[in-house]
C-alpha cells in the first residue's frame, strides 16, 4: 500500500492515464464503425491524437514520480 504522498500521487496519475487509455481505445473502435467522409470525421479523429498525447503525458509523469526503490508484491 502506498504510504507517502509522492507514491499516492504516481498511482493515481497511472490509474488515471490507464483509465484515459481504455476509454479512448473504445472511442477509437466506435469511430471506426463511422464512414470517412463524416461530417465531424477528422475533428473526431483529432480528439483521438490529442487524448492519446494527453494520456500519454500523465502516463509519463506518473512513472517518473514513481519511487525508483519500490518493492513488488
Amino acid at each position: 500500500m502506498p504510504t507517502s504522498i509522492r507514491e499516492r500521487l504516481s498511482d493515481g496519475l497511472i490509474r488515471f492515464g490507464a483509465e484515459r487509455a481504455l476509454d479512448r481505445q473504445e472511442f477509437e473502435r466506435s469511430l471506426a464503425a463511422v464512414p470517412a467522409d463524416s461530417p465531424g470525421y477528422a475533428q473526431a479523429q483529432r480528439v483521438a491524437r490529442t487524448a492519446q498525447l494527453y494520456e500519454g503525458a500523465v502516463l509519463w509523469i506518473g512513472w517518473r514520480l514513481r519511487p525508483r526503490h519500490f518493492e513488488l508484491r
